[in-house]
């Protein structure tokens, strides 16, 4: 077990690790995951801190942080802001380490995690972001749709992100680490980079991506991002993670989200949004709905996921066009 005792005797003020956890009514799934940070073993002499913001819960989650006191250096911060962004701004704020590490309240920490991300933070100085290999486990035997597809078109619905075996630079923009298994230096944040408050989810709409759009941003200003195949959390699907609606529900955030970043093309509107967008819901409802219970995963899958993604993109639109024509009815 780590041996973070004697670092709280020192007289620092600043560590060199802060892992961060922002979380939201899960006050069960943030004991089981707090329990996995009680095993994590890491280099004598490198410190680190805990800091669970809590993001306006109204369950059990201070009292749960307070069962790991002396267990954990872990500090409680409450955000009363909905949404995961103001709780993970908050955090970035008040952390002291050089490297910030972020991860979520439903996963499992391997022992090493922590001890990987450091070491190579030492070794590639010149390496601004860190990530490393999120596998699911699950809660209770995945329908075969989405075993099938869970590394790949579902990958962000079971949290699966897996590149090989192999550590590396990441080439591009595109292949991002996900929130769950993520560190960044902390001069970073420094330099004015924070996650887009208006992603991320709020308890309501199952908006995201606001850590692939900051590791984007990350990337795009030129820092560079190793891939460390090492450092491995697991990420507990529950059952309600199983289910074809909730896949549903989150690529219809994942439209919206892409809607307020600006990645979708709002020519030719009809009702508020592009016709093509109109058409492509129509026709992948109906090939979905010719084909799930007769055709394979391959066939049916993607066309729901279309679907879902572009109504996503549809709702966001015609949302921002009702909120500036009221504006303007205000003008």
């Amino acid at each position: 077990m780590i041996e973070w005792r004697a670092a709280l005797r020192t007289t620092r003020l600043e560590v060199d690790i802060s892992v961060i956890i922002c979380t939201y009514n899960r006050a069960e799934s943030l004991r089981r995951t707090l329990q996995t940070c009680c095993d994590l073993v890491i280099t004598a002499g490198v410190t680190w801190e805990l800091l669970v913001v809590d993001n306006n819960s109204t369950d059990a989650t201070k009292q749960v942080c307070n069962e790991f006191t002396g267990k954990l250096p872990l500090r409680y911060l409450f955000e009363s802001r909905q949404g995961k962004s103001f709780a993970l701004n908050q955090g970035v704020v008040v952390a002291t380490g050089d490297l910030l590490s972020f991860t979520d309240d439903d996963v499992d920490l391997a022992p090493n995690y922590l001890d990987e991300l450091w070491q190579a933070a030492i070794k590639y100085p010149a390496v601004s972001v860190f990530g490393g290999k999120i596998l699911p486990r699950w809660e209770n035997p995945p329908p075969r749709w989405m075993s099938d597809n869970a590394k790949l078109l579902l990958s962000g619905v079971t949290v699966h992100f897996d590149r090989g075996d192999v550590e590396h630079v990441l080439a591009d923009g595109k292949s991002v680490f996900y929130g769950a298994n993520m560190a960044i230096r902390k001069i970073i944040f420094e330099k004015g980079f924070r996650y887009r408050e208006d992603l991320g989810l709020d308890g309501s709409r199952r908006i995201g991506a606001e850590d692939v759009e900051f590791m984007r941003a990350i990337l795009t200003a030129g820092y560079k991002a190793l891939y460390m195949p090492k450092a491995i959390v697991h990420h507990r699907n529950s059952r309600k993670r199983m289910a074809e609606r909730y896949v549903r529900e989150w690529f219809i955030g994942y439209g919206m989200s892409e809607v307020r970043c600006g990645a979708v093309n709002r020519s030719h509107c009809w009702f508020g949004a592009p016709r093509h967008a109109w058409k492509t819901v129509v026709l992948n409802g109906a090939k979905y709905l010719a084909t799930r219970w007769t055709c394979p995963s391959r066939v049916w899958l993607p066309a729901e996921i279309k679907m879902a993604t572009t109504w996503g993109e549809i709702t966001e639109m015609r949302r921002q066009a009702i909120l500036k024509n009221r504006e303007n009815t205000k003008l």
